[in-house]
């Protein structure tokens, strides 16, 4: 157990589960996966990386989130940044985040994104992935002050603080793959993938 815990990373990480699944037409949490839901599925698998895991949601969840402690964001409106900002209010420094919807960005690429800057944010076929990064508690109000003006991008957030990227060069290095950032959006993502879960 001792070698199991010293392989963890010792910082938190969060699952956000708050979107609207428009495109899915249900909460992609429950969804069946693996030998549970989503939700449990990512809550699983970044508790072997890290000391701690959120679930953070809507509303009170109905849907098993495995060893996670789930976190109510508090906000009306279903934008991610609502979900970084109440996982950030709960750490003490820094925390990874994870969307629900990424269910195969590897073990390897987690702990390669691990990093003092004040945000690790990944690039990917040309774009910033902000809901697979490190964010550091320092950032909250800039979210705050982004979120008071109706800016709720989290792209727009990471290009606002500076946060370092790292290079999709990186990215392939760390997964080979290229496979690590492909999300459920709609039910043949998720049909495709969960055959492979």
């Amino acid at each position: 157990m001792l070698a199991f815990e010293t392989m963890r990373i010792r910082m938190p990480a969060a699952v956000l589960a708050g979107g609207a699944s428009r495109r899915m037409g249900r909460p992609k949490a429950d969804l069946p996966y693996g030998a549970g839901t989503l939700l449990a599925h990512q809550a699983v698998r970044l508790s072997h990386v890290f000391s701690e895991v959120y679930a953070v949601v809507k509303e009170p969840s109905r849907f098993p989130a495995g060893p996670a402690l789930v976190l109510l964001d508090g906000a009306p409106e279903h934008a991610a940044i609502h979900g970084l900002v109440r996982a950030l209010e709960e750490v003490v420094d820094r925390v990874f985040v994870l969307a629900v919807d990424l269910p195969v960005l590897p073990e390897s690429l987690m702990r390669a994104l691990a990093s003092d800057a004040p945000a690790v944010v990944p690039r990917a076929a040309e774009r910033l992935q902000p809901l697979a990064a490190v964010w550091r508690k320092a950032v909250l109000p800039a979210a705050h002050a982004r979120i008071s003006r109706g800016e709720l991008s989290l792209s727009g957030l990471a290009e606002e603080i500076g946060a370092e990227i790292y290079t999709e060069e990186e990215c392939r290095r760390a997964d080979p793959s290229g496979n690590a950032f492909a999300n459920l959006n709609t039910v043949e993502d998720y049909v495709a993938h969960r055959e492979r879960a």
